[in-house]
């Protein structure tokens, strides 16, 4: 199945494969974070990261911590 993430420390758009019963957890390791560093929101909602992701969902990850 296809999701749709907005990237926002990137400000770009990513679309990614993801199998079937992904949850956001896999979505956030497949894009290389981890789920301690990120919150993911669909329409404008934080999404917990053992929630199932449809085909189509147009989510935005937020990165919330950032090394120095």
């Amino acid at each position: 199945m296809k999701v749709t993430v907005y990237l926002a420390r990137e400000r770009k758009e990513k679309e990614v494969e993801l199998d079937f019963n992904s949850t956001v957890r896999d979505l956030v390791r497949k894009l290389g974070f981890t789920v301690q560093g990120v919150v993911v929101l669909r329409n404008g909602q934080p999404v917990l990261d053992d929630e199932k992701l449809k085909e189509g969902d147009n989510l935005t990850l937020v990165q919330t911590a950032s090394g120095g």
